[in-house]
């Protein structure tokens, strides 16, 4: 492969992605970075919120908070272990942004009263 391709178990744990991926497959997976903490599915947490917020703000792109936000937690934790960072990344969208709409009002109900 010329280049590599991460990803982050966003669903379960690592295991439970690396035996999905084996069930396709048994070669050619991508690297499955380690998340720093557990978080459960569909839980609100502040740094998804936040990270969501900062996202939009740089790129004027809309993406998943369920899935989005924790793939660029574990990417940017990913990185910033790197000696050298000087690659370019190609992030490809981790899911649809149906949802965002609920989950917005959601989390605006929860952390916006605490400003």
């Amino acid at each position: 492969m010329p280049f590599p391709v991460l990803t982050c178990a966003c669903v379960g744990d690592e295991k439970y992605l690396e035996k999905q991926f084996n069930e396709l497959e048994k070669t050619n997976h991508p690297i499955i970075l380690q998340r720093k903490k557990k978080y459960h599915f569909g839980k609100l947490y502040k740094e998804f919120y936040e990270t969501h917020k900062d996202l939009l703000k740089q790129t004027n792109i809309e993406f998943d908070f369920l899935y989005d936000s924790l793939g660029f937690i574990v990417l940017e934790d990913y990185l910033n272990t790197l000696e050298q960072n000087d690659s370019k990344i190609l992030y490809i969208h981790q899911g649809g942004i149906l949802g965002n709409i609920s989950m917005l009002e959601r989390y605006k109900h929860k952390y916006e009263k605490e400003v």
